[in-house]
């Protein structure tokens, strides 16, 4: 079978994310919380607490209301350009203001008892990266609260104060140890937005939020947001489910960087990764003989069976072929390069973006259907001969 593969180049129009394929229509509001109850070194000097920013995506009723933008503040493009966002120049960031999001702004919630999955983003990457994924799942029938994690990802408050990952000085890279306890303090952050979503919001969050079925409860990220989606799981039991998005439990020195490494896995997992797809001159270019490039996929099979051995509920890992780790967000419709600069054979996004959203979304049904039986997961492997299940 021949697979469809592309070569990435930048792209010379406005960006164009894939329309959702669900029957419903898809609305969508933000809101902002803050728990006083929790210090940090400089969110609450601004704020007089720990701020949190949330965008809920869900079906919409019918009604007449304003196009959600891609970046729904403005404040935030000057940040991304003075700090050089992932490379990109300001005429590629500027093109975002004109991406479609096929959602609207503040629309009515169309029903109710509707599941939740809580979306967590990557490491110093923007909430709007991840408006592709919402969107479909939006369309499918699920509330998708995306949340912006304090020095998390690339969030843009209110009065036009921008937060990236790094600015909180307790927060560090180096040490595997302060990187768990940043993890569990962000994993009592989702903790936060579910007691404000369960408790009661105003306006357009809180007509939401009563359509929530909180009986059907997952939560999914990308990168460091897939390991603290797994960490939120493990911690809260409202969450019944965990989807991890090519996020590395290990730092380079084999340390674990989640609490869930040595806790164990509670909930059902779903662990879905990145495969390069690099020939002999490609590693080459990464000064790697395929011997060595082999290597390190022995070591994290390894880990993956003693944290099977270990987990307490079934875990799942399956891998895509031609994705990078910028293939689990928008990367491949607005940023391409983020893929593409590291060579090899790419996926094409629309391929890849279907499988990614279609697999975190069968996975989910299962689990919420009580099942503890993978086989409508795994069979996905037939439908998708890229998915690949170990």
């Amino acid at each position: 079978m021949i697979l469809p593969f592309l070569t990435l180049a930048i792209a010379a129009q406005t960006p164009a994310l894939p329309a959702p394929t669900g029957q419903y229509a898809v609305g969508t509001t933000e809101f902002a919380l803050v728990d006083s109850s929790r210090r940090d070194s400089v969110s609450h000097n601004h704020f007089g607490g720990r701020a949190i920013l949330v965008q809920l995506w869900y079906p919409a009723g019918d009604a007449a209301h304003a196009h959600a933008p891609y970046l729904n503040d403005s404040g935030i493009f000057p940040a991304l350009i003075s700090q050089q966002y992932y490379g990109l120049d300001s005429t590629t960031l500027n093109s975002w203001k004109a991406v479609d999001t096929h959602a609207t702004l503040d629309a009515p919630l169309r029903g109710r008892g509707h599941p939740l999955l809580v979306l967590l983003g990557g490491l110093g990457v923007a909430r709007a990266n991840y408006t592709g994924f919402a969107v479909e799942l939006a369309s499918q029938g699920y509330i998708v609260a995306a949340v912006d994690l304090p020095y998390e990802g690339f969030t843009a408050y209110p009065r036009d104060t921008v937060f990236t990952a790094g600015d909180d000085s307790a927060n560090s890279i180096d040490d595997a140890g302060v990187q768990r306890q940043q993890a569990a303090g962000w994993a009592a952050d989702v903790s936060f937005v579910l007691d404000r979503l369960k408790t009661g919001l105003p306006g357009v969050a809180g007509q939401v939020a009563l359509g929530i079925d909180w009986n059907r409860v997952g939560a999914f990220g990308h990168s460091s947001g897939g390991l603290i989606a797994v960490d939120a799981a493990n911690r809260d039991p409202r969450i019944r489910a965990a989807v991890n998005l090519d996020g590395g439990p290990l730092d380079p020195h084999h340390q674990p960087i989640a609490n869930f490494v040595r806790e164990g896995i509670r909930h059902p997992t779903l662990f879905l990764l990145e495969k390069p797809i690099y020939s002999d001159s490609d590693l080459a270019r990464r000064h790697l003989t395929r011997a060595q490039f082999e290597a390190r996929g022995s070591g994290f099979a390894e880990f993956i069976d003693s944290l099977t051995r270990q987990a307490q509920a079934p875990l799942l890992v399956a891998r895509i072929a031609g994705t990078g780790h910028m293939s689990f967000s928008d990367g491949p419709f607005v940023m391409p390069t983020t893929i593409s600069q590291f060579g090899g054979r790419i996926l094409d996004g629309r391929r890849a973006w279907e499988i990614i959203t279609t697999t975190v979304q069968t996975f989910f049904e299962q689990v919420f259907a009580d099942s503890r039986n993978p086989s409508a997961v795994t069979a996905l492997s037939a439908r998708y001969p890229e998915l690949r299940f170990r």
